[in-house]
């Protein structure tokens, strides 16, 4: 069966028609003044001081974390460790995984921000300070972890329709119903 390029004009249409009517919610998804907790945030994962840097980036590798804070034993945040402090501290390095502990290639006291905070100010930090990872408390206590993934995903999101319809080849013309 061939498609007569009337056929296509009128499907091209159709769906820009049904798809216009959300263009509004859509790309406004996202707003850098909403607060953090309307990110869609992970639960902090914590880890207790003095364990070995060895159980530490095998729970990284194992169960696929950016990140994790160090908890004192009255469950206070002391410190974060992510993947860039294994490739800054620790590779090329002669240290025993088994016998060095994470509290010595941590960052201590990362800034946090709180959940009611601004994703502007997350922003700020993150660029700021070169961060992948911002702790996020709710009451005081950490209780989530933002990436910088959480964001480019929520703005992915909002911008769907022209996300996805990009060219697979980013070089290649691209037409108003995409590559």
């Amino acid at each position: 069966m061939t498609m007569s390029s009337e056929y296509l004009d009128e499907e091209f249409q159709i769906m820009d028609e049904a798809s216009s009517g959300d263009r509004d919610v859509i790309e406004s998804g996202i707003n850098i003044e909403d607060p953090i907790r309307t990110l869609n945030l992970a639960p902090v994962v914590s880890v207790n001081s003095g364990m070995s840097l060895k159980e530490v980036i095998r729970l990284l590798k194992d169960k696929n974390f950016g990140c994790v804070t160090i908890i004192d034993k009255n469950q206070n945040t002391i410190g974060i460790f992510t993947e860039r402090d294994v490739l800054k501290k620790v590779i090329d390095t002669n240290v025993n995984l088994e016998k060095a502990l994470v509290d010595d290639y941590m960052t201590p006291n990362p800034q946090t921000l709180s959940e009611n905070d601004p994703i502007a100010f997350a922003l700020n930090r993150m660029a700021a300070g070169s961060y992948r990872h911002i702790p996020i408390t709710r009451n005081g206590q950490v209780r989530f972890m933002l990436s910088v993934k959480n964001i480019v995903e929520e703005i992915a999101f909002a911008y769907r329709k022209k996300v996805m319809n990009l060219p697979p080849n980013l070089q290649q013309e691209i037409s108003e119903y995409g590559g």
